[in-house]
């Protein structure tokens, strides 16, 4: 395995270019939107093929390039449950994901968010937010717990070795990596710290407000393809309650496309009666026998997955598109 560091001025955000030597399969960690075109560019000077991009969480500082890269390479996008619904692979702590020869093994390291992901690849720690070089990520907002977030520091990441190298998410004053070693050392926040220590010197930070929080989060949540918060989506489809879309569905004789997976399908909130069923990571296969001027009505769960579905289908080329805002959780509520 080998990699390259590479940074977003704007954010100050560190992207991980992580490469399997043997078979040039190639995954990404937090990207930025702003930069696909650089890494794709760098992926394609080196010869790489990219399969997989990973996010350590729901950024609030900046809008992921996660969407956009799958849509550019059909690379199989990471992340945790509790983050963006429309992930390919929403990975659970322990689990190992295969980039070739090369094994990632996820770690659940919550505490700057309730969905912050660490990845260890042999010697090397991707932290995210949760470890920075002599520092740690916030936690307040985004269901952020410094207690939670001293656990993780304490019992998860620095029970790795202490050679191991800490790459992470973002630097503020030049630094680009780090050891374990060294952060039990030397890290002013918790080293040699107790939890209420730490606790109460989290409380005491007084940072400024993300500047990209309002509009980060909410794209984020939608693999980085949403909108803000209370803005209608851009890009060409309608965004409408459950019955009208039905009604719509009806009178157009629509494909109704539900992009939930096949668990979530026949699952719990089961699935609207001739509804198909297309998984958001098959979806660039399907609407290949799909015809552009086809009426689709999409569908998933509460509507996040389904949004960004609709406008990946826009940007195929589709013309005739509906997001069935509230999903299955407000078709379930409406049909008592």
């Amino acid at each position: 395995m080998w990699m390259r560091q590479l940074f977003d001025e704007d954010t100050y955000t560190f992207t991980y270019l992580i490469v399997d030597e043997g078979s040039s399969k190639a995954a990404l960690i937090d990207p930025v939107l702003g930069q696909v075109d650089r890494d794709l560019q760098l992926i394609q000077d080196l010869g790489l093929t990219l399969t997989h991009v990973l996010d350590t969480h729901v950024h609030a500082d900046h809008v992921t390039g996660a969407g956009k890269l799958r849509e550019r390479s059909n690379a199989t996008y990471v992340a945790s449950p509790l983050g963006a619904e429309c992930a390919d692979v929403r990975a659970q702590h322990g689990m190992a994901l295969q980039l070739g020869a090369t094994n990632i093994t996820v770690l659940a390291t919550p505490g700057h968010t309730d969905d912050s992901l660490s990845f260890v690849i042999g010697n090397n720690v991707f932290t995210g937010d949760a470890l920075f070089v002599r520092g740690c990520g916030r936690t307040d907002f985004q269901n952020g717990d410094a207690a939670t977030l001293y656990a993780s520091i304490t019992e998860q990441l620095f029970a790795l070795p202490d050679h191991t190298q800490v790459w992470p998410g973002h630097d503020y004053r030049g630094h680009t990596v780090t050891t374990v070693g060294e952060e039990k050392r030397l890290n002013p926040r918790i080293s040699q710290r107790t939890k209420e220590e730490f606790m109460t010197i989290m409380s005491n930070l007084t940072l400024p407000r993300p500047k990209y929080l309002d509009i980060a989060v909410p794209a984020n949540r939608e693999c980085g393809l949403g909108t803000a918060a209370g803005e209608q989506p851009q890009g060409g489809f309608a965004d409408i309650p459950a019955s009208e879309a039905l009604a719509y569905a009806q009178e157009h004789s629509a494909v109704l496309l539900d992009v939930r997976e096949p668990q979530e399908y026949v699952g719990e909130l089961g699935h609207i009666p001739g509804a198909l069923n297309v998984p958001w990571g098959e979806l660039a296969k399907a609407t290949q026998e799909l015809e552009f001027d086809s009426p689709i009505v999409v569908v998933c769960r509460s509507g996040r997955r389904s949004r960004a579905a609709c406008q990946t289908l826009v940007q195929r080329g589709f013309r005739n598109i509906v997001n069935m805002k509230g999903g299955m959780l407000e078709y379930r509520e409406q049909q008592g």
